[in-house]
């Protein structure tokens, strides 16, 4: 009986899963974001903003190898995006599992998708090792126990099933009009509350 409960929260869960704001606050963070959700739990859920750009290029601070422990500054040529309001200091680079190039410990797998934290992941990158498609993202969002699954009642947010294509080969700016097309909902006919 425990081995159904458990598979039916698994069901239930929204881990791994992408929401898409269909709400209609326009002066908010989250207006016409596509979210990557990487936690979801009785706690409440997390997740990762992956169509808002923060800068085209950014540059980081590293150790390099060669230098006995100094610093240097490199540039990372990628985008770099805004994850969410929550710690935005706190990196994340989200890509798909198949790309790991190195075993990270760091890194968490939700489904096809591999996050890591770890600054060696950036360092890969900055060395040209790292994964080829990824998104390196800032920041995260936060929802209290509840909260997330309340604003997906009250029709704030779609849910699909999470698209490589789209995460990590759609354009920033296309991914909430082709995120929107994913869930096969007509929104002409949709019915906000």
């Amino acid at each position: 009986m425990n081995t159904n409960n458990n598979s039916n929260q698994n069901i239930k869960s929204l881990a791994g899963k992408t929401l898409v704001y269909i709400g209609q606050e326009t002066d908010d963070i989250y207006n016409n974001s596509v979210i990557y959700i990487t936690e979801n739990t009785s706690s409440g859920s997390e997740g990762i903003i992956i169509n808002k750009l923060l800068f085209a290029t950014a540059a980081l601070e590293c150790k390099s190898p060669q230098s006995n422990n100094e610093t240097e500054l490199k540039n990372i040529y990628e985008e770099l995006y805004q994850g969410g309001p929550e710690n935005p200091a706190h990196g994340f680079v989200l890509f798909p599992k198949d790309e790991s190039k190195t075993n990270d410990p760091y890194a968490k797998i939700n489904g096809e998708i591999a996050i890591s934290t770890s600054f060696g992941i950036l360092q890969e990158i900055l060395d040209g090792l790292g994964p080829n498609k990824k998104i390196i993202a800032m920041g995260h969002c936060k929802w209290n126990s509840g909260e997330l699954e309340w604003e997906i009642f009250n029709n704030k947010w779609l849910v699909i099933q999470t698209d490589l294509n789209l995460m990590f080969e759609t354009k920033f700016d296309d991914k909430w009009e082709k995120a929107k097309n994913l869930s096969n909902i007509d929104m002409r006919s949709y019915m906000r509350q």
